[in-house]
């Protein structure tokens, strides 16, 4: 977790010396892609992997994959890097912050994503107590799962490609209170097989909220000043993680599985409309101009 905080946001805003600012949103949307390709087909040979030769072979594969990722940054050609030219001020982390207060649609963005990390983006919790608590099936099971979850996040994905009129305030918080409601459909599904039919559905509208968020973001924020709104907003995206995990563990204990799921789909949807009904008239107002 420490190195994903370290390490994401010098990654996110190395997305616009790789492609221009004018391809951000497709290259958000196409590393989503890939990422969720990878979703697709990881935890499935994973599940396998654990049931017949258990969890050895698969940490390995895993930590022999990351050789591609070496070779690919040994070949990058800086030469053709899109790098803008730095300004002589010596910004500090406060004058991010200071920028991010200054702009309502990030505050409201920024905030979106903070609920629906932190309660809604926990799919590995989620599918780990249904189908082991609930359904009682084993590690090839939910192995399955995690891939039909990339089925819906790889679509949105590609979807997000042409979305790039409508990455909005209005319609980011729209999809985070949709992806709030799937989940708590999702927790009262009565068979295994109605449970997995929902969870594209779900990895759909999470992965359409986070992209566009993502994209908005970087987009409208100046390159000068990207790495560190970024770092903020990636602070909120990851950092939430190790406070909403523990909470759902616990909650789950004292409520059961179906009800904490399904509050955790209810706090998401909640804290998107309560954004939205405390900031409308303050987003309607303002405008960006990229």
């Amino acid at each position: 977790m420490l190195f994903d905080l370290l390490d994401a946001p010098v990654r996110q805003s190395f997305t616009s010396e790789l492609v221009g600012k004018s391809d951000i949103a497709n290259a958000v949307s196409l590393n989503a892609a890939n990422f969720n390709l990878g979703r697709l087909i990881g935890p499935a040979v994973s599940g396998i992997l654990i049931k017949y030769f258990h969890t050895g072979p698969s940490f390995l594969l895993n930590a022999g994959s990351y050789l591609i990722v070496i070779v690919a940054l040994v070949l990058m050609r800086p030469e053709d890097l899109h790098r803008l030219p730095q300004d002589d001020k010596d910004r500090k982390i406060m004058e991010g912050l200071r920028y991010i207060k200054s702009r309502h649609d990030l505050i409201a963005i920024i905030a979106t994503v903070f609920f629906a990390s932190t309660f809604g983006l926990n799919f590995q919790i989620f599918t780990a107590l249904i189908s082991t608590k609930i359904f009682h099936k084993d590690a090839g099971a939910f192995g399955l799962l995690g891939s039909v979850i990339a089925i819906g996040s790889l679509v949105a994905a590609i979807v997000s490609t042409r979305l790039d009129q409508k990455r909005k305030p209005l319609f980011i918080t729209t999809f985070s209170a949709i992806f709030g409601l799937l989940l708590i459909g999702q927790a009262y599904m009565p068979n295994y097989l109605t449970f997995a039919m929902m969870l594209p559905l779900c990895g759909f509208a999470a992965i359409t909220t986070m992209i566009s968020a993502n994209t908005y973001v970087q987009t409208t924020t100046p390159h000068e000043l990207r790495g560190r709104v970024m770092g903020f907003y990636l602070l909120i995206f990851l950092g939430a993680t190790p406070i909403g995990s523990p909470f759902i563990g616990w909650l789950a204990d004292v409520i059961g599985v179906r009800a904490t799921v399904a509050m955790c789909g209810a706090i998401t949807s909640l804290g998107a409309l309560f954004i939205y009904l405390i900031m409308r008239k303050r987003l309607l107002k303002y405008t960006y101009a990229a």
